[in-house]
């Protein structure tokens, strides 16, 4: 789903209210059983129940009957389909081989049928639906199908004005498909989850995007995809040259940021080293300090991934991380120094919330945005199995399935001042587990 299970209400509740609110007019207050909803809709669709298969993710399921149920004008009945005797209902399908953006629905002998290759695309159908039934349009022999590819479909947050999103994005670049993945029947490769990753970006539109894993291989894909909705580098270039004030070489943790919301007024890289603390030159962190176009209004954005391998694999390892952390501490105060903003920090530092390097960064005043949300605060540990020799699983080897127990990924404010983070989300769409072992991490906050 798009948003994390435990969210679905508050996000489902936000857009059947702005959904009702553009078409309030087309419906009537239901005076009697007799003259419920005065909506131009078949009578033989008024009251059928909501079918739903069991054998689909519970997001492409009972999360989409409910969400659509809370978007039509009365309550309908929701039932799961092995638990079914009817005959007419709305039922919701995920058809096998049906593109993952794609939805459809149709009308005829009394069921109407809502499908779609994810819980995104069948959102939108429920919303499409909705509106087709208060403007007449839903009769024997209705078919509609489409895309949500390339559309924008999350509005930020109710009293939020600024979205950060996160993730690590699984640095696998070679061009051949492993035997698991194989056998599974999925291209793992990044010609074939770089627009993935790209359609996450135009759903969220984020004002800041910051990424782990990044590969030049993947930046070939993914880059040109979302510079068409505005999105430049604060420190690379497609040379791979990295501005201002950095080094040559491949910046694995850059920050992209949405050029039409925000200005660009500082960014710094620091590959961390010695190199034995870096595998690959992967383990660094990049600081990128912006302007709000709408109000000047500034903000810093600090981006990282750490080292990751275990004291026992590698001794000093936990220290090593440490270190590093301080690195973005001394970093973040830099730029408070000279700009006196809100920081945010995120990233894959691979430790848990009660190791020594994510303590420094609570002892410092630096806060877990899930810990000081004030609308919603996601606690799932944010991790699943995804890897080259594993296939996909949304089963977790974390610690513990709460964030506080067992996330390695971490996300802070600090500095705040009168900013605030008002959502804070770890969002899971099935689609998204053969993508990364990370769930991509999202900030809705207020400056």
């Amino acid at each position: 789903m798009d948003y994390s299970i435990n969210t679905m209400k508050y996000f489902r509740f936000i857009l059947a209210a702005m959904l009702c609110m553009a078409s309030v007019a087309s419906f009537a207050q239901r005076s009697s059983a007799s003259s419920s909803r005065v909506v131009s809709r078949p009578s033989m669709v008024n009251g059928l129940p909501i079918v739903y298969s069991t054998s689909l993710e519970a997001e492409e399921g009972i999360e989409i009957a409910e969400y659509l149920d809370a978007l039509l004008p009365e309550e309908q009945t929701i039932v799961a389909e092995d638990r079914f005797l009817g005959k007419n209902a709305i039922r919701i399908t995920h058809p096998e081989g049906m593109g993952l953006w794609n939805y459809e629905l149709t009308f005829s002998r009394g069921t109407v049928i809502l499908s779609g290759g994810s819980c995104w695309a069948m959102r939108k159908a429920a919303q499409l639906l909705v509106e087709d039934l208060a403007s007449s349009r839903v009769a024997i022999g209705y078919t509609r199908t489409g895309s949500v590819e390339g559309e924008f479909l999350f509005p930020i947050a109710e009293g939020a004005d600024l979205r950060i999103l996160d993730d690590n994005i699984w640095d696998y670049s070679k061009d051949t498909i492993p035997p698991v993945w194989k056998e599974i029947g999925y291209d793992c490769r990044d010609a074939n989850r770089g627009p993935q990753f790209a359609q996450m970006v135009r759903a969220y539109m984020p004002d800041v995007l910051t990424i782990q894993e990044y590969n030049v291989h993947m930046d070939n894909v993914f880059y040109p995809l979302i510079a068409e909705y505005g999105y430049v580098t604060a420190t690379t270039g497609l040379d791979g040259k990295l501005i201002p004030g950095g080094v040559e070489g491949w910046n694995n943790t850059p920050i992209f940021y949405d050029k039409n919301k925000v200005e660009l007024l500082d960014a710094q890289y620091c590959l961390y080293t010695p190199t034995m603390w870096s595998n690959h030159g992967s383990k660094s962190f990049t600081s990128a300090v912006f302007r709000r176009l709408s109000d000047q209004k500034v903000f810093a954005v600090i981006n990282t991934h750490l080292w990751w391998k275990s004291d026992k694999a590698q001794p000093g390892s936990s220290q090593a991380r440490a270190s590093q952390v301080r690195l973005m501490i001394a970093q973040a105060q830099i730029i408070k120094g000279k700009y006196n903003c809100p920081v945010f920090v995120t990233g894959d530092m691979n430790a848990e919330e009660n190791t020594v390097p994510i303590q420094q960064f609570i002892t410092s005043g630096f806060k877990p945005c899930y810990k000081v949300a004030t609308s919603y605060g996601d606690n799932q540990n944010g991790h699943h199995i995804c890897g080259p020799n594993d296939g996909y699983s949304r089963v977790s080897r974390r610690k513990g399935e709460t964030r506080e127990v067992g996330a390695i990924d971490h996300c802070f404010i600090w500095n705040e001042g009168e900013a605030k983070v008002v959502v804070f989300d770890c969002l899971t769409p099935y689609f998204t587990v053969p993508l990364t072992d990370h769930y991509p991490n999202l900030i809705d906050a207020k400056l």
